[in-house]
């Protein structure tokens, strides 16, 4: 695929590829601030349930109990939060590449790509969530 000089001059061309540019650095940036989240929840997690295995007659084991109960909910809605921003982030995406779809031809744009390539670029922001919703849905049962 090449780009022709036209087409890199052109400022809506420039403007449509910073814009891409941007959505994608958003959408990788909600994936690392979850990633982050998730794993300090579930080692708070962890360390307040050996906490509470050690010795459950403690004077603070009733707050334990309370942050196991309360550590998995605020994942869900960690995870949740992130979703609607990564949807976001994917919807401002696909706007974009239709419409620079309609703007330029296929066979001279590489912000186009098949739908596999797309498909496949996107599974692990798609799929990280699900994820780390899995986990802690299953630790709420």
């Amino acid at each position: 695929m090449v780009v022709s000089g036209k087409d890199l001059m052109d400022p809506n061309f420039s403007l449509i590829q910073a814009r891409l540019s941007h959505e994608d650095d958003l959408i990788n940036q909600r994936i690392s601030w979850l990633v982050s989240s998730q794993s300090f929840l579930l080692t708070a997690y962890a360390i307040t349930l050996n906490g509470l295995a050690a010795d459950a007659n403690k004077p603070l084991a009733a707050v334990q109990r309370k942050l196991l109960d309360l550590l998995p909910m605020v994942g869900v809605g960690c995870v949740l939060l992130v979703c609607i921003a990564l949807i976001g982030g994917l919807f401002a995406i696909n706007e974009l590449r239709r419409f620079a779809g309609t703007q330029y031809p296929r066979d001279r744009l590489f912000l186009i790509c098949k739908p596999t390539n797309q498909f496949l670029g996107v599974s692990a922001p798609v799929l990280i969530p699900i994820i780390f919703l899995v986990i802690w849905v299953c630790v709420l049962l």
